[in-house]
């Protein structure tokens, strides 16, 4: 078995147990054997002693990795489980879900963003990329990669299996910033990836304020599920 540095150290700690112990020592003498062309190794009991070792090790590792990081949903239990249940439902389906994003539309505090960062908890333990941004900041970004600021292409916003932008219509106004969300949103539709935006305004005024066809691509009947947040700040009660 090929290890690197760390997984050396951890066959260091494993070798406090005396049955890994054993079975190591043994891999050990039949590997430089086996090494030296001796012929009197069995190998179907040289293959089967590394197995165990394996198991043991394994075992090990399992007893010493740490539980996986929960994610507090007291405040989730105080939002209308109309809302809950269908998130519930996309997080089960992702990514292989008929409406492939979602809108959190609603005042401050009534449990957006907290939903937004519930989603990407769930989606990250099971093994999915996702990118959470605030708005502003995938402008800046776009724009500091655009003029030579910074060299560094936000390749995330495009390649993550979620992108989470947050606060739409909170950023400043900058030259080209809808056309830049545009671009982000644009690529994702066309490559099938989902994302999720929160925003405090309504329909109304990112209409206003955004470009129609970025407002169309945010709105697809097709594609977007709008959930609407209403009730009290849920951070105060």
């Amino acid at each position: 078995m090929t290890t690197n540095f760390n997984e050396y150290q951890i066959i260091l700690q494993a070798r406090k147990s005396r049955k890994f112990k054993e079975l190591d020592d043994k891999v050990r003498v039949m590997t430089i054997a086996l090494g030296k062309g001796d012929k009197n190794i069995n190998r179907t009991e040289y293959k089967n002693l590394v197995k165990l070792r394996d198991r043991e090790l394994q075992a090990f590792i399992d007893s010493v990795t740490p539980p996986a990081p929960t994610f507090d949903r007291t405040v989730y239990q105080k939002i209308d489980p109309k809302i809950t249940k269908q998130l519930d439902i996309f997080i089960a389906k992702f990514p292989n879900t008929k409406l492939k994003n979602i809108v959190f539309m609603g005042a401050t505090g009534t449990g957006k963003t907290y939903c937004a960062r519930l989603i990407a908890h769930e989606l990250q333990q099971r093994g999915f990329t996702v990118t959470f941004s605030s708005t502003y900041n995938i402008v800046k970004r776009m724009k500091d990669n655009l003029y030579g600021q910074d060299a560094t292409a936000p390749t995330d916003f495009l390649s993550s299996d979620l992108l989470i932008i947050d606060d739409l219509g909170t950023e400043p106004s900058i030259n080209n910033g809808d056309e830049m969300l545009y671009t982000i949103i644009n690529e994702r539709y066309a490559s099938n990836k989902s994302f999720i935006i929160t925003t405090n305004l309504t329909t109304e005024q990112i209409l206003t304020r955004y470009e129609q066809r970025l407002f169309g691509r945010i709105f697809d009947q097709t594609r977007t599920k709008v959930f609407t947040f209403n009730g009290k700040d849920l951070r105060i009660e």
